[in-house]
């Protein structure tokens, strides 16, 4: 029912978004018996996870472009998106995402998140916190790391890029919660599955994406898939203190697991993505 189309090379190395993405898709296509195939063309609907110069052949050599979804790895800022004539829609990870594409590049859009799972744990929460931080300013983790400290709360940390699957797993094996200082996400995919282990988040978003610069910018988030079940997220510096002691206030109520199961899923994940076909 699906052909989908992906490099290798994305599935060498560590662990990448682009690796899990194509990870994840390959796991919820067999967990929903959705029959598949790789790089070639066996049935109806085709899907590039990702554009750049390499798939060029194989896109002009597709016979069917009318329904190609292409995305979400999409750098429209590259050479390449503009070899990209003829499809049916670009896949956006997230809305804040397709309002990028559709605001400053005018593209055929549609929103698709790879469905989330939970990563291997065990149950030791010997640590009260795990900040997990990514290109945010060392001032933003060290107020975080001081209200922790004063509050007698332990904690361990994750620097994105710097960790391996192992270190995730095993910090997420033993925190209570997450406090997350984090960059915008274009879906979050170790936040959400942070989430489907079913930690509360404390999450200090980053509200704005401006990457390519002003002229580019766009509103965002740190957690672009979100509730108020996941935990409590604020935005500006004089708001994290006394939301932090709304969210350990609050602690034993949050359950985003929940959130996880119904909106991130396999099954809702394929659903979503094969009801695009059919729009």
């Amino acid at each position: 029912m699906l052909n989908v189309f992906y490099r290798d090379e994305h599935l060498q190395g560590r662990m990448s978004g682009p690796k899990k993405v194509i990870e994840n898709l390959i796991r919820s296509l067999e967990d929903t018996d959705t029959p598949f195939s790789f790089n070639q063309e066996k049935y109806e609907n085709n899907l590039f996870l990702h554009w750049d110069a390499p798939h060029i052949q194989r896109y002009q050599n597709l016979k069917n472009k009318e329904t190609l979804l292409v995305g979400p790895q999409i750098w429209p800022f590259a050479p390449d998106f503009n070899d990209l004539k003829e499809y049916g829609k670009i896949i956006a990870p997230s809305p804040w995402v397709e309002n990028l594409l559709q605001k400053h590049f005018n593209a055929k859009t549609l929103v698709w998140p790879v469905a989330i799972y939970c990563p291997d744990i065990s149950d030791d929460q010997t640590i009260d916190f795990l900040i997990y931080h990514k290109s945010r300013s060392l001032e933003d983790v060290s107020y975080i790391k001081n209200i922790l400290s004063s509050r007698g709360f332990t904690y361990t940390e994750l620097s994105y890029g710097s960790y391996s699957q192992e270190d995730f797993r095993q910090a997420l094996s033993s925190v209570k919660a997450c406090a997350i200082i984090d960059n915008t996400e274009s879906q979050g995919i170790a936040i959400q599955e942070m989430m489907a282990a079913n930690k509360p988040l404390f999450v200090w978003d980053y509200p704005t994406w401006n990457y390519m610069g002003e002229q580019y910018e766009v509103p965002a988030s740190s957690v672009p898939y979100w509730s108020e079940e996941c935990g409590e997220r604020v935005f500006n510096r004089e708001d994290v203190l006394p939301m932090f002691e709304k969210f350990c206030s609050n602690h034993g109520n949050y359950c985003p697991a929940d959130y996880v199961n119904r909106e991130l899923s396999p099954q809702k994940s394929i659903q979503i993505l094969l009801d695009h076909y059919a729009s």
